[in-house]
């Protein structure tokens, strides 16, 4: 009886452990989401990291950092950036170089150690309960630009980018729930765990299109794909799961259509980003050519700062490798590449769950980089943890009191 009883109050610590972890991570995400609206919000996020070390520290003698490649890489394109900062004299270069690094330590090793292999469950959630307060702020306060909802911030853009971790989560979420119903799980809970992650998933559609990001839309099709993709691959080719997919698919579809045919709001969202391409056309590259062309021609080894672009009136480069190169230079650029190699490279150490959650972080990033830059993007956050969550064969370090 002292044995069991040992054993419940050990299992009920562990659970509010995960509880208080879950809502701590997920206060990250949220200051994350709110940062382009005010500095305070920053401000908060790094005090939420800084607490984090300080919990890992308290909790844990050891700290284990498990992909040294992608910590080594991720430290020399700091380094790199903060000699750019001394080379053109930029604090705000310094400032945002020495503060990514804070997070970066604190979600990639501190908070990875922390959770350990509940990592995974625990950022799923988080990111969830992160966009309810996140998305009553946005329709309560719902700022529109340029005839496209923008949420509480000024950018539409911004709105679109915004709702990409969301739809990762709850498309990482399908894919769990779908992989379960394929292989015979038929209960209840699963089917309406699917139908309300697929509204969810609807809804963030929906907000993306109000927001006319089309950049956004394109990276939510391509992930989209990659879980498709990854669901049939997990079918190992047999016949009963293929035909349960197929008319998984096919009412999932209908369902849409159904949805996007009967409801006059998804419509008008629909038409808007319609209405976009037509004034726009379908490039969207928008112009961002001749930024691009403007930063090669004018290519400097350690960058020209943050703010060099306003010499032709845009903020930054609006694409995240090429912004770098304008604002560190090169080694920083090569050192920022490395890192996101070292991550894509340690699938071999990974369960299929954490695979398919990285491949989805990656395309996220890569689609959202292509034409906007990522800084303190809760994107970033997420790549912060797939790069720790990994392991590298023989090669871990630790750090001790």
């Amino acid at each position: 009886m002292v044995f069991l009883s040992y054993v419940f109050v050990g299992f009920e610590r562990d659970n509010h452990m995960k509880i208080f972890y879950t809502l701590m991570f997920s206060t990250l995400i949220f200051m994350s989401l709110m940062q382009p609206v005010a500095g305070i919000y920053h401000k908060l996020s790094l005090v939420i990291g800084l607490f984090i070390i300080v919990i890992s520290v308290l909790l844990h003698k050891k700290i284990h950092i498990h992909n040294v490649q992608a910590c080594v890489f991720f430290s020399l394109y700091t380094f790199f950036c903060v000699i750019a900062a001394g080379m053109n004299q930029d604090m705000i270069l310094l400032k945002n170089s020495l503060q990514l690094m804070c997070l970066f330590i604190a979600v990639s090793i501190f908070f990875n150690d922390l959770v350990k292999a509940q990592v995974l469950e625990i950022v799923l959630n988080s990111v969830l309960i992160a966009y309810i307060p996140f998305l009553m702020l946005c329709f309560q306060q719902a700022h529109y630009m340029f005839e496209a909802f923008a949420g509480v911030f000024e950018n539409p853009n911004t709105m679109g980018f915004s709702m990409i971790g969301l739809v990762i989560v709850v498309l990482m979420k399908l894919y769990n729930v779908t992989i379960q119903m394929l292989h015979g799980q038929q209960k209840v809970k699963y089917m309406l765990s699917f139908i309300l992650y697929t509204v969810v998933y609807l809804i963030s559609l929906y907000v993306i299109l109000l927001s006319n990001a089309r950049t956004s839309l394109l990276t939510v099709a391509l992930a989209t794909v990659v879980v498709m993709v990854w669901i049939v691959k997990s079918m190992n080719k047999t016949f009963l799961p293929f035909i349960k997919l197929v008319t998984l698919f096919t009412c999932l579809g209908v369902v849409v259509v159904m949805v996007m045919m009967k409801m006059d709001m998804m419509q008008e969202a629909v038409q808007s980003i319609l209405l976009k391409m037509e004034k726009k056309s379908t490039n969207i590259t928008d112009g961002r050519l001749e930024i691009w062309q403007y930063v090669f021609e004018h290519f400097h080894f350690w960058g020209h700062g943050v703010e060099s672009l306003w010499s032709i009136g845009v903020s930054h480069a609006h694409n995240t490798l090429i912004n770098i190169l304008q604002e560190a230079g090169l080694l920083a650029l090569v050192s920022y590449c490395l890192f996101l190699f070292a991550i894509a490279k340690g699938y071999r150490q990974m369960n299929e769950q954490l695979i398919v959650f990285t491949a989805l972080v990656v395309v996220a990033v890569l689609g959202v980089s292509t034409f906007e830059i990522l800084y303190f993007n809760m994107l970033h956050l997420l790549v912060f943890v797939v790069s720790g969550s990994m392991r590298d064969r023989g090669k871990s370090a630790t750090l001790s009191e």
